[in-house]
């Protein structure tokens, strides 16, 4: 059984042209075991030249297709139409700027060849590699770090995936069904995608159309976390997800990062107020009392993952105690 005959490649991508050149490049080339595989590059209408630059790698390599949207239709769309479009056994999303360690592709190869797993991860965070369902959908709101059994996909999917189109996270309707069925996921030992997060932003800081829809002008990353794993039908599953959100900080860590984030809304608040346990809404109001002594208090002891800090009138900000690195 080969890999092309198993899985097809979705290539979302807008305006990027340098950064899917080097992404086309990794795909294709000579060491690359998807070489073979069916590629759809899902262009959102792009002003630069994106159709020139697929073409080109088209020419070549005849596995590799190119769809121009009549429309921009966003990330969300975009995304969804990869669902829409898939027909092989398996699917698998990627962005236009990410890169590939393809030495530890194998162990991901056989497991969508063996057709046994609903969801195959391929990749991590560093030093949080995970096979808990909380650590996992957060890895998976990475697109490119799940590979998806197509036959999962059906109407209430996609549904529910237009439906959460403005939180970006339109394929947790997808993930979540898995979850909520108990599929089985797996979870490599090694990392194939590495992703690129210079050029990306916690929040979606970009200029967007006038006109556009206030929930995406507004858009919080751990506001489109909470809101896509409202569909997770365990409760205490999805509580413990909530407290994953920023992994390897607490749910008052991220709640505070979250209010300190810019764009900060009540309505995205309210939202998280709503789906979260009540110890979480708890935290959230404790929170939301410390806020101003937060803002206006001259010093400001806080706590990172490197030790101790301190704040003074909200310009001096150094270390006071440092953690030793194990």
């Amino acid at each position: 059984m080969k890999l092309s005959e198993q899985l097809e490649i979705f290539l979302i991508t807008y305006n990027r042209q340098e950064a899917l050149t080097k992404t086309l490049q990794q795909l294709l080339g000579g060491n690359s075991p998807v070489k073979d595989v069916s590629i759809y590059v899902l262009d959102n209408h792009s002003p630069d030249q994106t159709r020139a630059v697929v073409e080109s790698f088209a020419a070549a390599h005849p596995n590799v297709h190119y769809l121009c949207h009549k429309y921009n239709v966003g990330l969300g769309g975009n995304l969804i139409k990869a669902m829409e479009m898939a027909q092989k056994p398996y699917f698998w999303i990627l962005c236009d700027d990410d890169d590939f360690d393809w030495s530890a592709f194998g162990e991901v190869e056989q497991a969508v060849l063996s057709g046994q797993y609903d969801i195959v991860m391929t990749t991590y965070t560093p030093g949080f590699r995970s096979e808990q369902i909380p650590y996992l959908i957060n890895e998976m709101c990475f697109v490119p770090s799940a590979i998806y059994k197509t036959a999962q996909l059906d109407d209430t999917v996609l549904t529910n995936a237009y439906a959460m189109a403005h939180n970006l996270f339109p394929f947790h309707a997808l993930s979540t069904k898995i979850i909520n069925q108990q599929g089985k996921i797996f979870v490599p030992q090694g990392r194939v995608v590495l992703q690129s997060t210079a050029p990306k932003s916690h929040q979606a800081k970009r200029k967007l159309r006038e006109g556009i829809y206030r929930r995406l002008q507004t858009f919080s990353l751990l506001w489109g976390y909470v809101d896509s794993y409202s569909l997770i039908q365990d409760k205490k599953l999805r509580y413990a997800c909530m407290n994953v959100l920023c992994l390897g900080n607490s749910f008052f860590s991220s709640m505070r990062a979250f209010i300190s984030w810019y764009p900060f809304t009540w309505q995205n608040l309210f939202d998280i107020f709503y789906y979260v346990s009540w110890k979480q809404k708890l935290q959230i109001l404790l929170l939301l009392i410390a806020l101003p002594f937060y803002y206006l208090s001259p010093v400001w002891f806080y706590r990172t993952s490197r030790g101790i800090n301190i704040r003074l009138f909200w310009v001096i900000k150094t270390r006071i105690w440092s953690v030793k690195k194990k």
